[in-house]
């Protein structure tokens, strides 16, 4: 279903717009406000525990991660809905939830474009990284300060560094540990993950569309059951679980619709650990729809085409209304302004006169 055909029976569909940006909706689910919410509750202590931590730094702390962690997400979404558009596809919105964000994209049906569009997602958190690990270094002047082992994503590898007091510091080094984690998770190799997506596609040539979309559920079902069992021993276990649970519904889903002959690209909606994107299927007709880029430019182009026949029209009016004037009170009732618009359509027809000579001659 289309992003705009909103059936509040579908519980994907209780959003709210947020904003606009690039032509894409930006939306946020309910659910995402009230885990937020309960997420930041459960970070309090307890009474009676003896910490005396001060309320307004706990909830600077909680509030800044999350506010982190979604701006991530969503430049991730970004990046696939870029892609899809890079290809010639369509990308109009992102839905942001609690088990991370969801790109409506539709690219073409070709295994380049879905691999373009994968791709694009983990580049942002590449870049995320790259850029935050070269103020580090430049920061604490050593290569050891970016914090890049995997199971210790917010400290520095060389454990002779201590972080200052400096909060900016702090929040480059979460900022880093974050975009590092959320990139690790989705390029695990298992669908409906990015690294999934990416082995689906890179099998699509290869195998076919099909063989290679069955390959790729059935990795994903295995992975999705092995992150469970894992989740099991975490302390955030019930996340893990519930990505665990939706990972294997959607490739289950998907399973059931690839038999039943369907062209399906990963259920109404996609599923990474940023929830990856929508691939909404469309038939290959052969003809490459042109680029975001382009269209854009095409739009750009037909709009100042717009501007200067509205700008020629108002001129022809003043000059009608100079020459009614003229002929009502004379040449001496013009005010500076409209003998300056006389003037100008003076020189416009003696350059049009002159244009029109040479074409003559020519």
């Amino acid at each position: 279903m289309p992003p705009g055909d909103r059936a509040l029976d579908n519980p994907i569909n209780w959003s709210f717009k947020v904003g606009r940006l690039f032509d894409i909706d930006i939306r946020v689910h309910i659910a995402f406000v009230i885990c937020v919410v309960v997420v930041i509750w459960m970070e309090m202590p307890e009474r009676g525990s003896g910490e005396h931590v001060a309320l307004g730094r706990i909830l600077i702390d909680a509030v800044g991660t999350y506010a982190l962690l979604f701006l991530i997400v969503l430049l991730h979404e970004f990046g696939h809905c870029f892609g899809a558009r890079y290809t010639g596809g369509e990308a109009d919105e992102i839905l942001m939830w609690p088990l991370g964000g969801l790109a409506y994209a539709n690219p073409p049906h070709t295994a380049s474009a879905h691999m373009a569009t994968t791709v694009a997602g983990p580049m942002v958190n590449v870049l995320i990284c790259a850029l935050c690990s070269v103020a580090l270094v430049l920061w604490m002047g050593h290569l050891g300060a970016v914090p890049w082992n995997p199971l210790h994503p917010f400290v520095p590898v060389s454990s002779s560094l201590l972080l200052s007091a400096n909060t900016a510091q702090l929040w480059i080094m979460r900022f880093f540990g974050l975009s590092y984690f959320l990139l690790l998770i989705n390029l695990l190799p298992i669908f409906p993950f990015d690294g999934g997506r990416i082995v689906q596609a890179w099998l699509w040539p290869r195998k076919g569309y099909h063989v290679s979309m069955e390959i790729a559920t059935a990795t994903g079902m295995i992975g999705a059951i092995g992150i469970g069992l894992v989740g099991l021993f975490l302390e955030e276990s019930w996340l893990i679980l519930m990505i665990a649970v939706f990972g294997y519904f959607t490739c289950w889903q998907t399973r059931r619709m690839l038999r039943e002959g369907g062209e399906f690209g990963g259920g109404e909606f996609g599923y990474d650990f940023s929830q990856g994107y929508t691939s909404l299927e469309r038939v290959d007709t052969g003809e490459r729809r042109p680029g975001f880029l382009k269209r854009r430019r095409a739009r750009k182009a037909a709009a100042k085409v717009e501007r200067e026949r509205q700008r020629r029209e108002d001129h022809e009016r003043e000059v009608e209304r100079v020459l009614s004037k003229i002929s009502k009170s004379g040449l001496h009732s013009l005010s500076a302004k409209e003998r300056r618009i006389l003037e100008m359509e003076t020189e416009r027809q003696r350059a049009a006169g002159d244009s029109g000579s040479d074409r003559s001659h020519a």
